[in-house]
């Protein structure tokens, strides 16, 4: 049996129209609502389609940040929460709005803490298909402003998180090496981190 969310608070409604802003400034948004298998879920995602320019499409979950995320470890564990972002090119806007929603559904059903350097395995290659077959979460790189949001004094800030594709020996240098020293290899290959379709980065 399904239980109907709380309606968005002026706070949030805010927080909405600030995330439409950072995807795109003349930003026609479109919002659409998703439930989990067991009904219990809901989710809350905005699409602006041409964002950040003609053939990508930019999109951010929304109301994730009700949901509990606690992350780190020992005296570091705390409670972050998050919302994420991304931008794919090539990509129906149907089919990026699914990434995150199964994504942030996966990570809610197995109690996983979402952070930098979370990656959900072969999401895009069964949704999107392609050769980038996970998708690794990361600072908003495009969307700085994003990486800190007070939605209300009482609560942990909101950040951002940006999906990107990865190949599978992306995965494996990330499990080996770290998130710092992927990104670095990413930044040196100035790779395209839209592209679902992009060639792997030469990690050898």
């Amino acid at each position: 049996m399904s239980t109907e969310p709380a309606p968005p608070s002026d706070a949030e409604v805010a927080m909405a129209r600030f995330a439409a802003g950072q995807l795109r400034r003349d930003a026609v948004p479109e919002f659409s609502e998703f439930t989990d298998s067991s009904g219990r879920r809901w989710l809350d995602v905005l699409t602006v389609r041409d964002a950040p320019r003609p053939g990508h499409v930019s999109v951010s979950t929304l109301s994730m940040h009700r949901w509990v995320n606690v992350v780190g470890s020992g005296a570091d564990r705390h409670d972050e929460r998050v919302e994420l972002v991304t931008v794919l090119a090539g990509v129906e806007a149907h089919d990026a709005a699914a990434l995150l929603v199964a994504s942030a559904f996966t990570a809610a059903g197995e109690g996983r803490p979402v952070q930098a350097g979370t990656v959900f395995p072969g999401v895009v290659g069964e949704l999107v298909g392609g050769g980038a077959a996970h998708l690794l979460l990361t600072a908003p790189g495009l969307f700085p402003r994003l990486a800190r949001y007070r939605l209300q004094e009482d609560l942990p800030p909101v950040r951002w998180l940006q999906a990107v594709p990865i190949h599978d020996v992306e995965r494996d240098y990330l499990r080996d090496r770290g998130l710092e020293a992927l990104e670095e290899r990413f930044a040196a290959a100035e790779i395209a981190v839209a592209d679902p379709l992009r060639a792997p980065v030469d990690l050898g």
